[in-house]
C-alpha cells in the first residue's frame, strides 16, 4: 500500500505570469485554501514531482515556495484537514481583469 501524506503549498510569486502558472500546477496537485494557499495529499513520488515542476517554475530570487508536511492520510476519501477556519467558509473566485 502506498501511503498518502498531506501537505500544505503556499507561493509568493513576484511575476504573473508565472503566478497563473504556479496556481495551475497548485490545482494540478491539490485544492485550494485560499489564494495561495492549498492542501494536497500526494504520495512520496508526487511530492517529488511536484518539487521538481516548482523548481522548473519559479525564480529563486523573486519567488517563494513552502510545501508544508502536516501528515500521513489514511486515505483520500475520508480525510478532514486538520484546520478551523475563522470567518468566510467559502473559496472566493479568482478576481479577473476588467477592460472598461
Amino acid at each position: 500500500m502506498t501511503s498518502l501524506r498531506a501537505y500544505i503549498l503556499s507561493y509568493d510569486i513576484a511575476n504573473a505570469k508565472r503566478l497563473r502558472a504556479m496556481r495551475k500546477l497548485a490545482k494540478a496537485f491539490g485544492r485550494p485554501l485560499q489564494y495561495s494557499v492549498f492542501v494536497c495529499l500526494l504520495r512520496r513520488e508526487d511530492r517529488v514531482r511536484l518539487a521538481a515542476r516548482v523548481e522548473g517554475l519559479i525564480d529563486r530570487r523573486e519567488d517563494r515556495v513552502v510545501i508544508l508536511d502536516i501528515g500521513s492520510v489514511a486515505d483520500r476519501e475520508s480525510w478532514i484537514p486538520p484546520m478551523e477556519v475563522i470567518g468566510r467558509q467559502d473559496i472566493p473566485a479568482p478576481r479577473s481583469a476588467v477592460i472598461v
